[in-house]
């Protein structure tokens, strides 16, 4: 290819606080062990107005956002090993972890003590450039788009990871899935596959039939009871799983409330920042309460081949330019699309 551009257009956070915007920076260098990607195409989602906010530090400001990304390698940093070429397509996990701390050795490389991950410590994937180290790469087929792959470490791997690795969703249970948006409408594929009965709540009619479509019982909470379905389905002993992506105390009580006995509840979603959980019933039936975050490489590795054989279809609901910023952050707080919000070159969705 040819000579690379000095700068790039990125969306960055460059106050807490004031709204996202475009800016032109460095197209960075690749360091050791690092490659450069050409950004194909990012996902866009709730987390980056919350980095917005100022809700997780971003250290030193202006800080490029972007945990969900795709593309081509077009340079290589020093010592990279003959497993990666130039021109190489390639989907990135979020995490850049050190490789040394006992979780890392353990291949808990989610919870690496040393971590810093894509869009939040360092700079991320809503960009023309990104630079990255090898570890977080996972190559991509020509059969999944640039915009399928760059929602997968995010909206499906960590979805992936909730459910399977963190709930252990088997065959024959049954998984409340509490919010059927990005995450949700990804997480009934996941559960399905894994042979579980899946109820999915929602008040939009056209995320509730997404839903369905995948192989949900979807309850619209505006009209119906979730209860009385969870009560009629298991004859009254409650789920075995709930996935929380709603993330309020609301949803905390109500998600409590149909979980069965020794059942696991998964928080995905952090709405607010304290949780009001009721002690009586955690410990008198044993509810396990579990934190889900990220995901593995392994994990992205297995959605890949899994979008590849065609059990998981990657939901796009819109589509943007990176200029077209305001755009998207008015599309994603109305809440009307179905799946993930991803930026991409104007000729791709045209």
């Amino acid at each position: 290819m040819g000579k690379l551009p000095e700068t790039m257009k990125a969306i960055a956070v460059t106050a807490y606080g004031d709204k996202l915007r475009v800016i032109t920076v460095p197209v960075p260098k690749p360091g050791i062990n690092e490659v450069l990607v050409h950004v194909r195409a990012s996902g866009f989602c709730s987390t980056d107005t919350h980095l917005l906010q100022g809700r997780q530090p971003l250290g030193t400001l202006p800080r490029v956002l972007g945990h969900e990304t795709a593309g081509d390698i077009v340079e290589l940093g020093p010592y990279v090993d003959d497993r990666w070429k130039i021109g190489d397509r390639v989907s990135l996990t979020v995490d850049v972890t050190c490789g040394a701390c006992r979780f890392c050795r353990t291949g808990q490389t989610q919870l690496c003590k040393n971590m810093k991950r894509m869009g939040f410590e360092r700079d991320g994937g809503h960009a023309e450039y990104v630079a990255v180290p090898t570890t977080n790469l996972v190559k991509v087929p020509e059969t999944i788009t640039y915009e399928q792959a760059c929602i997968l470490p995010d909206a499906v791997a960590c979805t992936y990871h909730s459910i399977m690795a963190q709930g252990k969703l088997g065959m024959g249970q049954t998984i409340a899935i509490l919010g059927a948006g990005g995450l949700g409408v990804h997480g009934v594929q996941i559960a399905r596959q894994a042979g579980a009965r899946v109820i999915a709540t929602g008040r939009r009619p056209e995320r509730l039939q997404a839903a369905e479509k995948y192989g949900a019982i979807a309850v619209n909470t505006n009209t119906q009871s979730l209860e009385d379905v969870v009560n009629e389905m298991t004859r009254g002993e409650g789920v075995d799983v709930v996935m929380d992506n709603i993330g309020n105390n609301a949803s905390i009580k109500q998600g409590l409330g149909i979980l069965r006995p020794g059942g696991k509840f998964l928080v995905v979603a952090y709405m607010e920042e304290n949780f009001a959980v009721p002690a009586i019933p955690l410990f008198s039936k044993e509810f396990e309460l579990i934190g889900c975050r990220a995901s593995t490489r392994q994990d992205l590795v297995d959605v890949v081949r899994y979008v590849e054989e065609g059990v998981i279809e990657p939901v796009i609901g819109a589509y943007f330019d990176l200029e077209e910023v305001d755009q998207a952050v008015e599309c994603l707080e109305n809440g009307q699309m179905i799946g993930r919000i991803v930026f991409t070159r104007k000729e791709h969705y045209s």
